[in-house]
């Protein structure tokens, strides 16, 4: 369980390392929450934008998100996709109508709480965070 002086945001998305900080320098500026809750799966945008998502990754996503807004008290979604993914190699405009999709759902379930689409592309060398 977390202290009250902790705060959380949960970030849903791949597993890929190089968008991780980018996602928790957002989750920062955004809600002033120190620490996110990391849930990934590669391309979990992808897999969850399909026309009948797998129930098990549904309901297992599902259970981490409880746990990180139950025990850690988060407030806040982000889902996250982003360029170049292993996982879901698809074009920036797909890519990023997962992800809404993938949000869209997020806000079905958790209804509650605030859902945050974003795309991170590398701009200039450096991973930027869009918002959609």
């Amino acid at each position: 369980m977390s202290s009250s002086s902790d705060t959380f945001f949960t970030s849903v998305g791949c597993i890929d390392g190089r968008v991780q900080k980018p996602i928790a320098d957002f989750g920062w500026k955004k809600f002033g929450a120190k620490y996110p809750d990391t849930i990934t799966e590669a391309g979990l945008v992808g897999l969850f934008s399909k026309d009948h998502p797998d129930k098990y990754l549904i309901d297992s996503l599902a259970n981490k998100i409880k746990i990180s807004l139950e025990k850690h008290k988060s407030k806040n979604i982000v889902v996250s996709g982003h360029e170049d993914c292993a996982g879901n190699p698809v074009s920036e405009e797909i890519h990023k109508k997962d992800i809404r999709k993938t949000s869209d759902l997020m806000s079905l379930i958790f209804p509650k709480v605030s859902v945050f689409p974003v795309y991170i592309k590398k701009i200039n060398g450096e991973w930027i965070v869009e918002e959609l």
